[in-house]
């Protein structure tokens, strides 16, 4: 379960969902990124998906 009680910890729940990250999500991206981009797309993509990890704190 997420830490945060909403629903599953899955990637998908992180990168797109959880409301305790929305405001984090936001700021690495702005309009709504598919979760393919951030697994599996650009070099760039794939810094961003780390850098909101890291932002979020959790032990993936």
């Amino acid at each position: 379960m997420c830490p945060f009680g909403e629903a599953e910890q899955d990637t998908h729940h992180i990168l797109q969902d959880c409301g305790n990250f929305q405001l984090l999500r936001r700021k690495m991206w702005p309009e709504p990124t598919p979760i393919q981009d951030k697994l599996y797309g650009t070099a760039a993509s794939l810094q961003m998906t780390t850098t909101f990890l890291n932002w979020t704190g959790l032990h993936v």
